[in-house]
């Protein structure tokens, strides 16, 4: 084990367990705990967003992707940059006011308050989704944090998951949101800064961008094609393919809760945009162009990597000092715990607050409450950490396959629930039942995480159809449609239908003292915002 990246590594370890003993001296009760008070700021609720939204997808699985397809990879990159646009324009600040007028902690929470269901049955849903596919994606977070380990360090894949999920579970324990926000907010730090240095040292070393494209060609020239060599039909069912994960950011619980604690609504819109905004595009280029540098290295014998999604630890430890290898590691790893240590505390609350303490209604104390969630948190861990040993171990795959099954279950219902007054429980429970099963049995059972012509029978002609299509993409439309079919036959109470009109009706062009100018320089949303919390609604 090289003593110098061991170093680098620990420093930022120690860093970690401050700020967990910090942020538990502020985890006191349930509402602390998992929305951390709803008085997070705007930077550290956005940074921690896109921290526990790219996870070990961002440092291991996408730039996999670009050194085994090249430029085509860069789809995946357009989807994300624009499914996160679309969370902080249809779900963030809709989101956080109903949240704020509910008092909702969880997304749960919020879809029951805002349906009226006293079946219990969306609570039911939504928990049966979160644990499922949730614990399904911290398992593949845990995948990405022992190859991690495995190539800084020398040791088994194994042996990095064990790691992984001992340091992960032991600060989430600690310190609930308030430590998720703000290692994240380290952690995304690490992460832009991994990915800013680490494709420019890759270029110093194999002689410019010219010559790393001259290598990529005469080894393949397919993955200089931004359509992988496709043409027609096939380009677009590519393109497709790699930008799918736009949807996916409708319906993810463990990004959306950063919007239920932010303390201003309005500024998730321009102040909210920016931040992500320019952090996403810059994290992305760097994922990309260190796969796809990473590819030219290894054809020219510069680069030792025995799996693809093991490329930026590997590019690390040839290019630079071992000490400085051990920050990139540590930046690896916040990727990993950046994402896994949010799904286990939505998980958590899944279990503890939603079913426990909601549907079984036992009475505990706020402290008591707590306690639970962290016993909870350290059983969805070894769950995962069973799944992480004897699965796959494809993080790209395992990934788009929870993030799928995320999307289809909360996505359409979330989306319609904040934008259509007609929205009906009866919609969403059929609607989110249809996601839930029809994600395990087509992802689980016939296709896999994307359609293929191999299935058996009319499966195989259908998957022939969306060939190598992400079977959530398809499948969260069909949802979609199967909540408005189900909402038009139903018809919702006229006072739930009464407050979503209240909270987002359109407002006087001129509130206050402000001028006319000052009143348009700001969105409709941000001018609805304000509206909402003069009027205390929020």
């Amino acid at each position: 084990m090289n003593a110098g990246i061991l170093f680098g590594f620990l420093v930022y370890l120690a860093l970690l367990a401050y700020i967990g003993w910090w942020a538990n001296r502020y985890t006191k009760t349930e509402d602390q705990y998992f929305v951390g008070g709803r008085r997070v700021h705007v930077l550290a609720a956005t940074l921690s967003d896109k921290a526990s939204d790219f996870s070990g997808w961002l440092m291991l699985g996408y730039p996999g992707a670009a050194f085994k397809s090249g430029l085509g990879a860069f789809w995946a990159a357009i989807g994300c940059l624009f499914g996160t646009l679309a969370d902080y324009v249809l779900i963030g600040p809709r989101l956080r006011i109903y949240a704020g007028k509910f008092r909702a902690i969880t997304v749960p929470d919020y879809l029951e308050a805002r349906l009226k269901d006293d079946t219990k049955l969306i609570r039911i849903l939504s928990a049966l989704i979160i644990i499922i596919f949730m614990t399904a994606y911290v398992a593949a977070q845990f995948t990405a944090g022992g190859k991690t380990f495995a190539e800084g360090f020398g040791i088994s894949d194994n042996a990095g998951i064990i790691i992984t999920v001992i340091i992960l579970t032991a600060y989430v324990i600690t310190g609930g949101f308030f430590a998720v926000v703000w290692t994240d907010v380290v952690q995304a730090t690490f992460m832009l800064l991994t990915l800013i240095i680490v494709p420019f040292l890759a270029l110093s070393k194999i002689g410019g961008f010219e010559r790393a494209t001259e290598i990529i060609a005469s080894a393949d020239p397919t993955k200089l094609h931004p359509f992988g060599g496709a043409t027609g039909l096939a380009a677009i069912v590519f393109a497709i393919g790699y930008a799918s994960w736009i949807v996916g950011y409708l319906g993810q619980p463990h990004i959306v809760t950063r919007y239920m604690s932010v303390e201003d609504p309005r500024k998730l819109r321009r102040p909210g945009i920016f931040i992500s905004g320019t952090w996403t595009i810059l994290v992305l280029w760097g994922a990309f162009f260190a796969g796809f540098l990473g590819f030219a290295m290894y054809q020219a014998g510069i680069l030792q990597v025995s799996d693809p999604e093991k490329v930026i630890p590997a590019m690390a430890v040839e290019l630079m000092p071992s000490w400085l290898a051990g920050f990139v590691i540590a930046g690896i790893i916040s990727a990993v715990m950046s994402t896994a240590d949010s799904q286990l505390l939505v998980a958590s609350s899944a279990i503890a607050r939603d079913f426990y303490h909601k549907v079984l209604g036992k009475e505990l104390g706020k402290k008591q409450m707590v306690n639970i969630s962290r016993l909870v948190v350290a059983g969805v861990a070894l769950v995962g950490l069973w799944f992480a040993i004897s699965g796959p171990k494809v993080i790209y795959q395992m990934v788009a396959t929870a993030w799928g099954g995320l999307a289809v279950g909360f996505g359409p219902i979330l989306t319609l629930s904040l934008w259509w007054k007609r929205t009906t429980k009866e919609g969403a429970i059929v609607g989110m039942a249809y996601g839930l099963i029809s994600e395990v049995i087509l992802e689980a059972k016939i296709y896999g995480w994307a359609f293929t012509s191999d299935a058996p029978g009319i499966w195989g002609t259908i998957g022939g159809w969306f060939q190598d299509v992400p079977v959530f993409f398809v499948n969260f439309f069909v949802t979609l449609v199967v909540i408005v079919i189900i909402s038009l036959l139903t018809k919702p109470p006229e006072d739930v239908v009464k407050l979503h009109e209240e909270i987002f009706r359109k407002v006087p062009i001129e509130t206050g003292g402000k001028t006319l100018t000052e009143t348009r320089a700001k969105s409709q949303v941000e001018n609805v915002a304000e509206f909402v919390l003069t009027r205390g609604m929020a």
